[in-house]
């Protein structure tokens, strides 16, 4: 009678540890994928929100303005989503209406609020991840109404962002002291918004608007004041 042969204890070993590394790798390659899907959602909120900003502008010429914050800027401050150390006391309402007391939208009445959200965005979006921290969706406009920027701030997670990125968070000039608005083109760009920045290889950015100014110049340094601000 023939007997039939089981597996060695090595063959079962090295079986085990073709699945163990098999595993591993599908999950690396799953982790990345997920990461990839989060970046790409983060974009598509962004350009997404951007589009609503601008018709914001379009209808009443000015745009939507930034929760109140206390939190340091050029701008005057970021207001981000719920969680996060820009959050707003009011919710997750980082982008607001605006007071219509120029009567931006022409109807003769200044005492009502120009809606952004449900108006513009049924919602507004979070980040697909972040929690708590210094990151998240942000957003700061200037005083006037004039200039915005919206940003994921260091939540990007599947690339390094550089400088040819078409969602860097920075496109200043020069400057200087730290501040992006000097007319001497021999002062460098603020340091976080070099490519070696941590901060802004980890964030998306995009902005609009000119600066309301008498001059090229002007119009460039108060502009950027906005626009170079990732802090």
């Amino acid at each position: 009678m023939k007997t039939q042969r089981g597996f060695s204890l090595v063959e079962i070993m090295v079986a085990i540890a073709i699945v163990s590394i098999l595993t591993a790798l599908i999950s690396v390659n799953i982790n990345d994928v997920k990461k990839k899907s989060r970046d790409i959602d983060r974009q598509g909120d962004l350009r997404t929100l951007q589009s609503a900003i601008e018709l914001y502008k379009t209808k009443y010429g000015i745009y939507p303005d930034r929760c109140p914050n206390l939190t340091p800027g050029l701008a005057g401050g970021w207001s981000g989503q719920t969680g996060t150390d820009f959050a707003c006391t009011s919710g997750n309402e980082y982008i607001t209406g605006r007071a219509d007391t120029n009567d931006y939208d022409g109807d003769g009445d200044k005492t009502e609020i120009l809606k952004f959200t449900p108006d513009f965005i049924p919602v507004l979006p979070r980040d697909p991840k972040a929690s708590s921290g210094n990151f998240g969706y942000v957003y700061t406009v200037n005083a006037l109404g004039t200039v915005y920027k919206l940003m994921a701030k260091k939540t990007v997670e599947s690339e390094t962002v550089d400088y040819n990125h078409p969602f860097k968070s920075c496109d200043a000039t020069y400057s200087s002291l730290g501040v992006c608005d000097d007319t001497d083109p021999s002062f460098t760009k603020p340091v976080w918004c070099e490519e070696t920045d941590t901060g802004f290889q980890t964030s998306y950015g995009v902005w609009g608007g000119y600066a309301n100014e008498t001059t090229p110049a002007r119009i460039e340094r108060f502009t950027e004041d906005v626009t170079c601000d990732i802090k």
